[in-house]
Parts: C-alpha cells; structure tokens; sequence
C-alpha cells in the first residue's frame, strides 16, 4: 500500500490502483509518442513540449480512443468529445507555452484518469487486449453469477491462468 500524504491528509492507495495508474500512463506515453512521431511536431518545435501539454495531448488521444471503440456511450460522466478537448487544446496552443507553465494546467488529464481509474477494469489492456467499461451490476445478476462460480469452481479451475 502507498500513501498520498499532502499537508492536509494522508490517503492511502491499493498498490493495485497504483500498478494499474503506472500502467495507464505507459500506455497514454506509448500513444501519444507515435502520435508525434506521426504528425512529425516533436520536429518542428525542437523536441521540447512542456509536461502539461503532453499529458492533456494524451488525454484528448485517449478521449478518441474511447470514441472509435464506442465505449463513451457505456460512461455517463462530463467529460468533453474527442472533437471538443481537441480544440480546446488547440485554442490553448495558440495563447503560446506559458498556457502549459506548469502540471497545474493538465485539468483534462486528471479528469481522464478518474473517469477511467472509476469506469474501466483496470487489468483488462493487459489481460485482454482492450478496454473493458464496468457498470453498475444488479445484485441479483451479481448472486447468480457467485452460484454459477460456485457450482463450476472445479470446471474454472482448468481455464485459470496460474502465475
């Protein structure tokens, strides 16, 4: 287990969440470093884009993401569209660098991680190969579902990864 701690409060972390956010920002790197490479920016600036636009870049990239997979429909959260944070970025841009001073201006970037630190499996990338969203279950889908477990634990057992 990890420890937030700021002046005001101390907030532990499941070292679960912890692997899962490292994870999550491998990925949103991965991303957003063959967005550049693609677009060929990284070039024309020089090679030096300040930490904030790099993670609200990565942020709209993975709002895009979730829009071609058509998971943003499964979330109910307020959260702009790929095309309404891309402006924005874009909008923000244009006022020059001192618009990404400092970690405090990556307001979209913390929000992405909730949603997806909220809605998403957090194992399911690496597992599965995607994006799982996770929903409200009903509790009697939930029962049912521990019976069937239950009943053919002997059966999973044969299909159970083991470490």
């Amino acid at each position: 287990m990890i420890a937030l701690s700021t002046s005001d409060v101390s907030l532990p972390l499941p070292n679960a969440l912890v692997h899962a956010a490292v994870r999550h920002a491998e990925r949103q790197a991965a991303l957003t470093a063959a967005y550049l490479k693609a677009s060929d920016l990284i070039v024309r600036v020089n090679g030096r884009l300040p930490a904030a636009f790099l993670l609200e870049l990565a942020a709209v990239l993975e709002l895009a993401l979730w829009e071609q997979q058509d998971l943003r429909r499964h979330i109910d959260v307020d959260l702009p569209t790929y095309r309404q944070a891309a402006d924005h970025l874009a909008a923000r841009c244009s006022k020059g660098p001192e618009e990404f001073a400092d970690l405090q201006a990556a307001q979209l970037s913390l929000q992405v991680l909730r949603v997806w630190a909220e809605h998403f499996a957090w194992d399911a990338p690496d597992l599965l190969g995607a994006e799982v969203v996770l929903s409200d279950v009903d509790d009697d889908y939930l029962d049912l579902l521990a019976r069937f477990v239950w009943t053919h634990r002997n059966e999973l057992a044969y299909i159970v990864l083991k470490d």
